[in-house]
């Protein structure tokens, strides 16, 4: 973390987690029929989910543990490799991670009439 490009790409990430996190949620809130969508999206990107297993909720969050661990160490095995190669492999990864998790969530997610 000397340079300046390793601090953006820091904050790359963590804003990349935050917007994807947040897309997801006013999904959520939308299909639910939220009258306000994008408010009720940004107060439960960090709360807990009313109803939600905590056996699923441990396990969504391993999901997104082994999704952050695997980019992390993408970033360590190409850091020999140029920057533009290292935020490329790094980004793949971190969004095939997303992904992962997402899906998840959405085939753990409680369903009317279950």
């Amino acid at each position: 973390m000397d340079e300046p490009a390793d601090w953006a790409l820091l904050v790359g990430v963590l804003v990349l987690y935050l917007a994807i996190g947040f897309g997801l949620e006013y999904r959520a809130k939308r299909r639910a029929g939220a009258t306000r969508p994008a408010k009720a999206a940004t107060r439960g990107l960090f709360s807990e989910r009313d109803g939600l297993d905590p056996k699923q909720h441990f396990a969504s969050r391993m999901v997104m543990l082994a999704g952050g661990l695997a980019t992390g160490g993408s970033g360590f095995l190409t850091r020999d490799a140029p920057t533009a190669v290292q935020v490329m492999v790094m980004g793949v990864v971190a969004v095939v991670a997303i992904f992962a998790w997402a899906y998840f969530d959405h085939r753990t997610e409680p369903r009317e009439g279950s």
